[in-house]
């Protein structure tokens, strides 16, 4: 009985490469690579992968119920590759914070990432992806609005251009999100 385990075992192990790839596994041999997902922990994952090996996010996108998806252009050399974080959360206070305490790491907002996604046990996930380039980066600082109002959107965008800041990107759920950018460290005359 313990010969017949070991042999079907020597024959699975031995079959299993035969197989070809798990469904995870990412061909970076493409130009262009689609990343599709429902957990934003497998999306970091891949997305880590795939930068390092030279891929770019060109755009994200919610799709149907709970999935997000990414699509990436191969335009850099490794080890001169952009990085990659993943800011998932429900609460705009969290995002805020996590927006700035990340920004401070060299990495910048991607709007054009920003997506309101479904979450598998209810309510609706705001998720932004934040990129670094090679190199040195210019820092930047985020405030993020939120609000069901347009009227007092629209007052609070007036007064944080008048403080410095530029409007990025906007997504909403059941309010609407702005965030904002300025770059750290820079002078105005």
């Amino acid at each position: 009985m313990k010969r017949r385990l070991l042999i079907t075992l020597g024959l699975v192990s031995l079959l299993c490469p035969l197989a070809g790839p798990a469904e995870s596994d990412l061909d970076l041999t493409q130009r262009y690579l689609l990343l599709a997902t429902k957990k934003t922990s497998t999306m970091q994952k891949e997305l880590s992968e795939a930068a390092a090996a030279g891929y770019r996010i060109l755009v994200g996108s919610p799709t149907s119920g709970t999935e997000m998806a990414l699509i990436l252009e191969k335009v850099a050399t490794p080890p001169e590759t952009y990085q990659y974080f993943l800011l998932a959360t429900t609460r705009t206070g969290t995002m805020q914070k996590e927006l700035n305490e990340t920004a401070a790491k060299g990495f910048r907002l991607l709007p054009r990432t920003m997506i309101a996604k479904e979450q598998m046990m209810g309510g609706i996930e705001i998720v932004v992806i934040m990129e670094r380039p090679p190199g040195t980066p210019q820092r930047y600082q985020y405030l993020l609005l939120a609000t069901t109002r347009t009227g007092t959107l629209q007052k609070e965008m007036s007064q944080a251009v008048a403080d410095g800041y530029v409007v990025v990107g906007m997504v909403s759920r059941d309010e609407h999100m702005a965030i904002l950018e300025k770059p750290v460290g820079v002078q105005s005359y």
